[in-house]
């Protein structure tokens, strides 16, 4: 029994060492402070850079609000505009005049025929052989079909 008292006595031993460790050299007040102020800085760091986070997302949901302002805004104005054209009297007639094929004295109308195909295919572009015949011909060739229609 005197083992078991002795070893019983050195654990408790132990113990109260290791309490007495660790209440005086590592949950020390001066460590604590130490551990507690790099802890607190970075949670107000953290703080800080997600309140300034979402001021910048805010700032642009201003700004992205304020444009589409300013767009509905000129928008209005370009329809009241439109309104204000097609309420006056020189959009009435006008139209009354195209509706109606009338016109007013001292004018003349006059009945202009369809375009016919020549003149719609006038300016298309240069076919395949076309453009064949262009690259062969010389520079001054070119010119002299340009300017002579040769």
């Amino acid at each position: 029994m005197v083992e078991k008292r002795s070893r019983k006595q050195r654990l408790e031993a132990k113990v109260r060492r290791l309490k007495a460790k660790l209440t005086q050299e590592i949950l020390a007040p001066e460590r604590v402070v130490l551990f507690a102020i790099p802890v607190m800085i970075v949670f107000f760091m953290i703080g800080t850079i997600s309140s300034l986070m979402r001021n910048w997302e805010l700032q642009q949901e201003i700004i992205e609000r304020k444009t589409t302002l300013a767009y509905l805004k000129v928008q209005v104005e370009n329809d009241e505009l439109e309104n204000d054209y097609y309420a006056s009297e020189e959009y009435q007639e006008l139209a009354a005049r195209k509706l109606q094929n009338k016109k007013q004295k001292g004018e003349t109308m006059i009945a202009l025929p369809k375009n016919s195909d020549e003149a719609k295919n006038k300016h298309k572009e240069n076919t395949a052989e076309e453009k064949a015949i262009l690259n062969e011909k010389t520079n001054f060739d070119q010119w002299m079909t340009f300017l002579f229609n040769l």
